[in-house]
């Protein structure tokens, strides 16, 4: 029988054991349901894409393009972009989130993004939301 190894922190195992669990147990395991699910997504996300692109570069401003670009397509968190760009976490939140005065939301990219969305006359984004809602409704 093998014997564990502490260097290693695993326990060795035949893979005589891994086939007979059942596929539907495993980890990795996907229904057709979540497949589809997922595709749709990838799909709703692959078609919007482009009108956001072009709907970030017309509303926002240079700094707010900057740092949702940053958030969003690079992953950073808050704290990254705020030592990448010399900014304090707090600044970049508003650039993000905006902030709150006299008891009104003020700036902030994604609220500003989020009306120019909802403002959005070539309904590309309203007919791909429409499109998601029915493939994830047929999903399930």
């Amino acid at each position: 029988m093998a014997r564990f190894n502490p260097d290693f922190w695993e326990i060795p195992a035949q893979s005589r054991y891994f086939e007979n669990i059942p596929t539907e147990q495993s980890i990795w395991f996907e229904t057709e349901e979540d497949r589809e699910r997922r595709h749709a997504i990838k799909d709703f996300f692959k078609s919007v894409l482009p009108v956001v692109e072009e709907l970030i570069e017309s509303s926002l401003t240079g700094r707010q393009k900057e740092v949702l670009r940053l958030y969003y397509f690079n992953d950073m968190s808050q704290e990254e972009i705020a030592e990448a760009l010399a900014l304090s976490q707090s600044t970049v939140s508003r650039h993000l989130f905006g902030t709150t005065r006299n008891g009104k939301k003020v700036g902030g990219a994604i609220p500003k993004l989020q009306k120019v969305i909802a403002n959005d006359k070539t309904e590309t984004i309203s007919t791909a939301l429409g499109t998601l809602r029915s493939r994830l409704y047929c999903a399930a």
